[in-house]
């Protein structure tokens, strides 16, 4: 793992207001809104949001400043859920309709037992920090110490921006510099995965994803890397570009799919040991995905379109742009609705293929 130092990294403008701390914000700051509750504000709608999930019936999803809304009518109004913290938050996902998680800058992780009701904080940054010392040390390797110990020198100042809930009480959370970790019991311990997966330049994670016994994670600088044993192991694969992905799909047919920076996207068919690139007329960065339960792949980008996935082929559906979006779910009705940094968008997809 390398330096935990800051750099500088390109990203889409979009992510950059998002997921870029100022220099300049102090640690205190950063502390102060991981205990401060979210704001009530009749704006939340209209604000960034990031990620969404079902729980049941009613939709969820999170944003900026703490932001969690629930939807009974597939995100047509939203309604402000009371949130403990007062940071980023970056995705949700339930595993049934009472059991949640959602993530987010600062190393939190907040959880839900009563459908969405109510939440609290299971992890952050601090705690989260002090852990992965505790298991360096233990490890006894003194690479892993000096990482760990910068960690903790930093502040709780790294984003998760990806989970993967596999159970109400399984989750799998991957972030900023590398951050990848587990918990099986409701978030009351957490495991690094971070041993697993060969990362040693620290590279962002971005997105996570599992079909059947496959796990396939993405992130920064064309990193790509496959589990095919239910994240016991993980493989690094030969990446097909150097620019990040910011999104990735594992199909039901266990082909791979990763997208990103400039409009960048490819598809394996054989696990990684080739790829296709898939042709996209629009040069955006593919800032989210998703895959509806006919099979169809979806994509959304920073100039604010959306995208079918036909042939290795992207096709705009949608002819005037939106807003630059970070988010696509398919919703109950079998249509999409797409998250922006102005709020939600509820699309008709009609007949895409």
């Amino acid at each position: 793992m390398k330096s935990l130092v800051k750099k500088h990294v390109f990203y889409p403008i979009a992510l950059l207001l998002l997921f870029v701390f100022s220099i300049n914000k102090s640690l205190a700051a950063t502390a102060d809104a991981m205990e401060r509750a979210a704001v009530q504000s009749n704006l939340g709608s209209t604000s960034v949001l990031l990620g969404a999930a079902y729980a049941g019936v009613p939709l969820f999803t999170v944003g900026e400043r703490g932001l969690i809304l629930r939807s009974s009518d597939n995100g047509k109004t939203w309604q402000q859920v009371p949130s403990p913290v007062s940071v980023t938050l970056t995705d949700i996902s339930f595993s049934d309709e009472n059991n949640g998680y959602a993530i987010g800058h600062s190393g939190i992780i907040l959880a839900t037992k009563n459908g969405g009701e109510s939440w609290e904080i299971k992890l952050n940054g601090v705690k989260l920090a002090k852990q992965l010392l505790i298991e360096a040390e233990s490890d006894g390797d003194e690479h892993a110490i000096r990482e760990m110990q910068r960690l903790v020198d930093d502040g709780p100042d790294k984003p998760f921006f990806d989970l993967l809930q596999l159970g109400p009480k399984h989750v799998v959370a991957v972030g900023a510099y590398g951050l990848a970790i587990e918990t099986k019991d409701g978030g009351e311990t957490w495991q690094s995965w971070m041993g697993r997966i060969e990362n040693f330049f620290g590279y962002h994670l971005y997105a996570i994803k599992k079909q059947g016994d496959h796990i396939l994670i993405a992130g920064e600088q064309g990193f790509i890397a496959l589990s095919m044993d239910n994240g016991q192991t993980f493989s690094t694969i030969e990446s097909p570009y150097e620019g990040s992905f910011f999104t990735a799909e594992l199909l039901p047919n266990n082909d791979l799919i990763v997208a990103g920076l400039r409009g960048n996207a490819f598809v394996s068919h054989d696990n990684g040991a080739s790829w296709n690139t898939i042709m996209n007329p629009i040069p955006a960065s593919i800032t989210g995905s998703t895959v509806s339960k006919d099979g169809q792949v979806f994509m959304s980008n920073q100039a604010g379109m959306i995208l079918s996935l036909s042939n290795d082929k992207l096709f705009p559906i949608t002819h005037k742009p939106y807003p630059p979006l970070t988010h696509l779910i398919e919703t109950s009705k079998g249509n999409i609705l797409a998250l922006s940094i102005s709020g939600s968008i509820p699309v008709h997809i009609g007949n895409s293929k």
